[in-house]
């Protein structure tokens, strides 16, 4: 990740491909509070400013919708609807102990907190439909309805950007400090 001659394309890809799943690993199973998830946030972050030879003082924002990479919130949320939908395919403890807790939720109104249903609920999902449901769990996707975040992208993948002094690099450098 920190070959000065890789293109951001490749830190990017390399990113996704390995770091991120190393930072959501099983974090689907446990419950985090919204300091925590800012603090992988802001883990994410660094990792790509300092892959990308830029200082820690630059925005993420907007680094990282012009590298399409995903929130690590977005990512977590994503893997919790998907345990949720493999627990009710699959006669086992743990479907049972969901069922449970289901049916309570259902007469009661009323969840256990740091469950994996009370987050199925924390995040507006129904979870009744959600695993009577043969959907697939969509990927979310990064949407790039910004100017700031293209003028980024456009500096990232030019040919100097890999230069630390090029014009283009002090240019995305003072860009993402700016906000």
């Amino acid at each position: 990740m920190l070959y000065t001659g890789a293109t951001p394309g490749v830190l990017a890809y390399l990113y996704k491909r390995i770091c991120q799943p190393t930072l959501t690993y099983g974090l689907e199973c446990m419950s985090s509070t919204a300091i925590q998830m800012r603090r992988l946030e802001s883990v994410q972050g660094r990792l790509i400013k300092q892959s990308l030879g830029l200082s820690k003082l630059p925005h993420n924002t907007a680094l990282l919708k012009a590298l399409n990479i995903e929130k690590i919130e977005d990512i977590v949320n994503r893997n919790v609807l998907s345990l949720y939908n493999r627990i009710f395919k699959v006669e086992s403890p743990a479907r049972r102990l969901v069922q449970h807790l289901l049916s309570r939720f259902i007469f009661y109104g009323k969840t256990v907190p740091g469950t994996l249903l009370d987050r199925v609920v924390s995040m507006g999902e129904s979870p009744t439909k959600r695993p009577f449901n043969a959907q697939h769990v969509p990927k979310t996707s990064v949407t790039n309805n910004d100017g700031l975040a293209d003028s980024i992208r456009h500096l990232l993948f030019t040919d100097n950007f890999t230069k630390p002094y090029s014009h283009e690099h002090l240019l995305v450098h003072q860009l993402t400090t700016a906000l």
